[in-house]
């Protein structure tokens, strides 16, 4: 079980850029900024765990989030620009950039500076986002899940018979999706794997996802599987939590067993499982870049990306029995259980206060 360490707040004001932390920084220590492009979602604490093991015996890591989910984008260049202010407040002697948005509104600020820059979770190319004509010190990790081998390996679990699958998303495939997703279904909506359907479908709303899982057993489904669910808004614009709302939700109400791609939605809450990529080593690959460089003097330029797309069987106990689904001995066997694994996943174990990292937040 990981230890879960409380973080002290630091409140700042949205004009004030020298305050210091409640708590004490360990002063032997030097400073990481850690940009999140979201908030306290899940698949952050995943990565950020998987940082702080790298990092946190030698550095403080100081986290900052641009909110891309609920603000909008005038909102989050504001605080990408912020960012660049907070780098020198706290002489950081590295980034680390945190998912697309963070890249995308941040990175450019820090091109060609004397930070060294890692990214991670970065689902498209780094060339979206920066000159590399001036990004010598950027690298880091790409984010690039297996959705094929993972319809493949979890359709195994139900014994080679014909089911027909769902795949709900909250966006359509930009033309621009690097994921093999997107060649999957390029030319159209239902695709065959084995002797099983997929079909995949876009809902766009709250209430449109909430009716897609509620019908699916009359349309014919025997399975669900979630896509993107981290822009969903209800018809009021509410702003619906990807974990402890979607997720929640639909596992109280989903009469079909429901998987996933990724290790932040496993939980005897949220989903069964699947064949996931994992947040935890996800953050140490970038971890173990920023540690090449700031400890061993390795320059950024000469360290390629990293393709993470390492996929393992994750599941939970919990939900496995919920929907009665025994797993096949040969996947039992190559399994990590979530409850054994860590419990991230439990919002209930959280006050506002509270992040499942080493590092002292930083709010505006």
């Amino acid at each position: 079980m990981l230890k879960i360490i409380t973080i002290l707040l630091l409140v700042i004001m949205p004009l004030t850029l020298n305050a210091k932390p409640m708590g004490e920084l360990d002063p032997k220590k030097q400073n990481i900024l850690v940009i999140h492009s979201w908030h306290d979602i899940l698949w952050d604490r995943l990565w950020c765990r998987g940082l702080n093991n790298i990092l946190a015996n030698d550095y403080n890591l100081i986290r900052y989030d641009l909110d891309a989910m609920r603000k909008d984008e005038k909102e989050v260049k504001k605080r990408a620009k912020y960012s660049l202010e907070l780098a020198k407040q706290y002489n950081a002697v590295g980034i680390v950039f945190g998912d697309d948005m963070a890249l995308k509104h941040a990175g450019p600020l820090f091109e060609g500076s004397s930070y060294p820059s890692v990214y991670l979770g970065i689902n498209f190319s780094p060339r979206k986002y920066l000159d590399y004509s001036k990004a010598s010190n950027f690298t880091g990790v790409l984010e690039r899940p297996l959705y094929k081998t993972s319809f493949k390996k979890i359709l195994k679990i139900f014994n080679n018979k014909s089911v027909n699958v769902l795949l709900l998303s909250d966006s359509p495939l930009g033309k621009e999706d690097v994921t093999d997703l997107a060649k999957l279904f390029k030319n159209s909506s239902k695709i065959k794997i084995f002797n099983s359907t997929l079909e995949f479908q876009v809902q766009d709303s709250w209430e449109k996802w909430q009716k897609a899982v509620l019908d699916a057993p009359a349309n014919g489904y025997d399975a669900i599987f979630v896509g993107s669910r981290y822009i969903l808004r209800d018809k009021n614009s509410k702003y619906i939590e990807p974990e402890t709302e979607v997720l929640s939700w639909m596992n109280k109400n989903s009469k079909l067993p429901f998987f996933g791609f990724f290790e932040d939605g496993i939980g005897p809450k949220l989903y069964i499982g699947g064949w996931v990529l994992s947040g935890i080593e996800h953050g140490e690959s970038a971890g173990n870049i920023m540690k090449d460089i700031l400890l061993h003097g390795k320059n950024p330029a000469d360290i390629n990306p990293i393709y993470h797309d390492k996929g393992q069987y994750i599941f939970s106990k919990k939900m496995l029995e919920k929907y009665k689904i025994k797993l096949p001995k040969e996947i039992e066997e190559q399994t990590e259980f979530i409850e054994d694994r860590h419990d991230l996943w439990n919002f209930d174990k959280y006050i506002q206060d509270e992040l499942p990292c080493e590092a002292t937040k930083v709010y505006r």
